[in-house]
């Protein structure tokens, strides 16, 4: 059958037959926007826009070809990847006697050449065929996820010999085994550990999209072979993402992070005890063995990228105001010493990414997650790094990333004043929807706020220019409905700040009306109106030395 990387279109009434887990999977797309959560809300150059006309034509080319029969298939495709650690799935579109084959992943998505099964029926015989047949890694599971772990004392019967054979039941009560060599956290010198396992606890995450990062998170226990207690008492997490292969690597940022700063700051860093990635070739992926031709505009080559940490509580778990407000402050300060000392900036700030920690016993801290958007300064002042530049979760990215004037000096730059007012929004999002004593946040984004959630760069900057004004009346709408516990924050930190911001950006908005050099106006400060250290003075708070060798205040 002749190949093609194209997806091809089908009636809208097409039937569909495909392997029995594709078939199961049959959650159609839908938009998650009412129970607040942002895990689908991610905008970044590299996943969705682009700036090229020609692209952008056959981008919506291939989207209106991805309808009907084909499309509901690449649904159950997604259900399918997202459901356990699979790697890739297989399917046929059926329209009357045309016949369509069809391969997933979070690479790429290829259809062969359709064909008629009254014509050519040895083709049907052939593709079922292989399809009922090919073992459990031939179908694209993860070889790294056993039902039962390979260093039980249990006797082993034929059944479990069987299920070996077979994908699992169920992801949760399951188990990951590593090789403890392919474990990217150890030093060469280091001694090697035992193979790294997990058992799987529960889910934390589950991807929305077909490609992109489609991150998957499950809550784990780690698995002993030499120890009386064989599973660790502390819960971690394990998550499994595909960025593009050219993304700087969230480990290499993490291992940078913690050789360059003070060790008392890497309470506020993810503590990370396995970590790998995993290449295409390294993980056979069928579609290197199809011939396809592809290129920059039909393909980004991804890794999958594997990072076991420690579990920590979301920001919403806080418990209290105090520990809200010093689990906030935490993260700012780690986040500036990681831009100043380390050289990192985190560029995607979230709800999801500030966290408790409350490892160690003691006061609970906060900690500053997901570093796989990060990216190091010096790289950033590579122009040639500038089409991965736009990067956030959409309720909390800055203004001048939402919807960059043509005015701007450097429209594309990634500054650390964007992740400073990415702060701001994050303390108003918390203010309206956490019911800190709860432990719970609302499940409905407030109406004032929902403009924040919107992809359209008009609705969404607009809403936020409209905010910082003090009388605006959607601001007004949700001041009046602050969380408990939050009254204080917004008279001494959220009014100020949003004051801060609004006049930084004024200052900003004339100098670039009238020109003026970079030379005279540093564009990424605001002037010098907007830091870090105004940002501090603004909420009344004395920046830490966090030197090991000077005693914290």
């Amino acid at each position: 059958m002749a190949r093609r990387t194209e997806p091809i279109g089908a009636s809208s009434d097409a039937p569909l037959v495909g392997t029995d887990s594709l078939v199961a999977a049959s959650t159609p797309p839908q938009a998650q926007v009412s129970n607040g959560s942002t895990s689908s809300q991610k905008r970044s150059r590299e996943e969705g826009v682009c700036d090229d006309p020609g692209r952008r034509l056959k981008r919506q080319r291939l989207e209106e070809d991805f309808t009907g029969g084909l499309y509901q298939l690449a649904s159950f495709a997604r259900g399918c990847l997202a459901s356990t650690s699979r790697l890739w799935v297989t399917g046929l579109v059926i329209d009357g006697c045309k016949i369509t084959a069809t391969y997933f992943d979070r690479n790429l998505v290829a259809c062969a050449a359709p064909f008629h099964f009254d014509e050519e029926p040895s083709k049907l015989a052939l593709v079922v065929y292989a399809m009922s047949m090919c073992n459990r890694s031939a179908a694209g599971f993860d070889p790294h996820l056993r039902s039962w772990p390979s260093h039980t004392t249990e006797p082993i019967t034929a059944a479990m010999e069987r299920d070996l054979e077979r994908p699992v039941d169920d992801v949760v009560g399951s188990f990951f085994e590593f090789p403890s060599a392919i474990n990217e956290m150890q030093e060469p010198s280091s001694v090697l550990s035992p193979t790294h396992r997990f058992r799987v606890t529960g889910w934390i995450r589950k991807p929305n999209e077909l490609i992109n990062r489609s991150t998957m998170v499950y809550k784990i226990q780690r698995m002993f072979e030499d120890r009386s207690d064989s599973v660790s008492k502390e819960d971690y997490a394990l998550k499994l993402s595909w960025p593009p292969e050219s993304r700087t690597s969230e480990i290499e940022v993490l291992k940078a992070l913690k050789k360059k700063l003070p060790k008392r700051l890497h309470a506020h860093l993810p503590n990370v005890e396995f970590a790998t990635t995993f290449t295409a070739e390294q993980l056979s992926l069928p579609w290197l063995r199809l011939g396809l031709e592809l290129g920059t505009e039909n393909h980004e080559a991804r890794v999958l990228r594997v990072l076991a940490s420690s579990y920590y509580d979301k920001l919403w778990e806080a418990g209290s105001i105090e520990a809200f407000k010093q689990a906030w402050l935490d993260c700012v300060e780690c986040h500036h010493e990681a831009w100043k000392r380390g050289g990192v900036l985190h560029r995607d700030l979230s709800e999801s990414n500030i966290m408790i920690s409350r490892r160690g016993g003691g006061d609970p801290k906060g900690l500053l997650n997901d570093w796989d958007m990060a990216s190091f300064v010096e790289a950033l002042k590579d122009q040639t790094s500038s089409a991965h530049n736009r990067t956030g979760t959409l309720p909390f990215m800055a203004l001048d990333i939402i919807y960059p004037t043509t005015l701007t000096v450097h429209p594309r730059e990634h500054w650390y004043r964007h992740d400073l007012e990415s702060f701001f929004w994050i303390l108003v999002w918390a203010a309206i929807h956490y019911n800190l004593k709860e432990k719970t946040r609302d499940k409905e984004v407030h109406p004032s706020l929902v403009p924040w959630t919107s992809d359209d760069v008009h609705t969404h900057a607009f809403a936020k220019i409209a905010f910082l004004r003090p009388w605006d009346d959607r601001a007004k709408l949700a001041f009046d409905d602050i969380k408990p516990g939050f009254e204080q924050v917004l008279e001494d930190w959220i009014v100020p700040l949003r004051k801060l911001i609004k006049d930084s950006r004024e200052a900003y908005g004339v100098e670039l009306e009238s020109k003026a050099p970079s030379d005279t106006f540093d564009y990424s400060t605001c002037g010098g109106a907007f830091t870090f250290e105004t940002f501090m003075a603004t909420i009344k708070q004395t920046p830490r030395v966090w030197d090991d060798d000077i005693p914290l205040p």
